[in-house]
């Protein structure tokens, strides 16, 4: 049996996003947590450590990681697909 379509609606204040280049894994007995960070150039003296700003935390049911890691690894696979594709040469051309 099919499941129904979910219609998915993003708030206007969500609808822009953050950058994240960093994130946090965490678990617990029954739900995931996911901080997504921005890393920080470091301050001006290079004794400090970089420092990462929480942007998000994401809380996540433990029975949806899978489904979840699946979707970003099929995701991922595909983008580097089209990249390869989009920077072959074409048919006559040389590579560069």
């Amino acid at each position: 049996m099919d499941e129904p379509e979910i219609q998915i609606e993003v708030p206007p204040e969500v609808e822009v996003g953050v950058y994240a280049n960093f994130a946090l894994v965490s678990a617990g007995p029954h739900d995931f947590m996911i901080d997504f960070c921005q890393v920080m150039p470091q301050s001006g003296d290079e004794d400090d450590p970089p420092r990462a700003r929480v942007v998000s935390r994401v809380r996540i049911a433990a029975t949806f990681m899978v489904p979840l890691m699946q979707a970003l690894s099929q995701n991922a696979f595909r983008r580097d697909e089209l990249l390869q594709q989009h920077n072959e040469p074409a048919d006559g051309e040389e590579a560069q």
